[in-house]
């Protein structure tokens, strides 16, 4: 007895199928590494949140990444004056010389022309990443990047990444704790702007993450309250209570 084997029509319909399946695979991979770009509106006060997959919410991926990131989560807490546009990108470093640059992608330009009247920029874990890390380049780019957004008349807070546990991405913790964050204070310090220290909040208060790396709804719920009450004065009303879930 011989196998069947496929020819003509069927094995047209399969390679149809497959090709069908790659491009939606295609398509699924351009909106997660290249998210559709926010629009901003001119009747909210705007901040623009720049990062990497812990702003673009890659821990909450297909589990309503929108609301439940920290930049979702800042704008429920502030309320309706305000449009918090999530330019985070996945995998991105800040240097230039890094496998994925953060200036390479739309984002990047984009948040630059939003007219944004606050800025969060919270890069360098990916930095932190197999070869990425230079420590001389990284604080010399990050002082060049807060300028940039300074000279066209922004608020910029510098946010540290936060805490990192032993994962199978290569980003290395102790390159983090040790070196980034401590660099990100020195700029912030040198250069007049405001700090809110991600990294130490979340040291506090988070004992693991799902993988290692990435924020979950709780931990981003935690980063985006300690981000409101920097951004809210003390004499302000008091802020929403965040959403459960």
């Amino acid at each position: 007895m011989t196998g069947t084997r496929l020819t003509g029509k069927p094995l047209v319909a399969i390679a149809a199928a497959v090709a069908a399946f790659a491009a939606v695979v295609g398509v699924v991979y351009r909106r997660v590494m290249y998210p559709p770009l926010p629009r901003s509106r001119e009747d909210r006060i705007r901040i623009a949140a720049v990062g990497d997959s812990n702003t673009y919410g890659a821990g909450m991926l297909f589990r309503g990444r929108g609301r439940r990131s920290y930049p979702g989560r800042l704008e429920q807490l502030l309320g309706d004056g305000y449009q918090v546009l999530n330019y985070g990108v996945n995998r991105c470093t800040l240097q230039h010389e890094g496998d994925w640059p953060y200036d390479a992608t739309p984002q990047a330009t984009a948040s630059l022309h939003a007219g944004a009247d606050i800025v969060l920029v919270m890069l360098g874990s990916n930095d932190a990443r197999g070869d990425n890390w230079n420590a001389e380049r990284y604080e010399t780019q990050l002082a060049a990047f807060v300028e940039r957004y300074r000279t066209r008349g922004a608020t910029v807070f510098l946010l540290t990444p936060p805490v990192a546990f032993p994962n199978r991405r290569g980003v290395h913790e102790r390159i983090i704790a040790d070196e980034v964050a401590p660099i990100v204070r020195a700029v912030a310090s040198r250069l007049g702007v405001d700090l809110i220290d991600v990294f130490d909040v979340t040291r506090r208060s988070v004992t693991r993450h799902p993988d290692g790396i990435h924020l979950d709804a709780r931990a981003s719920a935690i980063v985006a309250e300690a981000v409101a009450e920097a951004l809210v004065p003390p004499t302000a009303p008091p802020l929403a209570t965040h959403p459960e879930g």
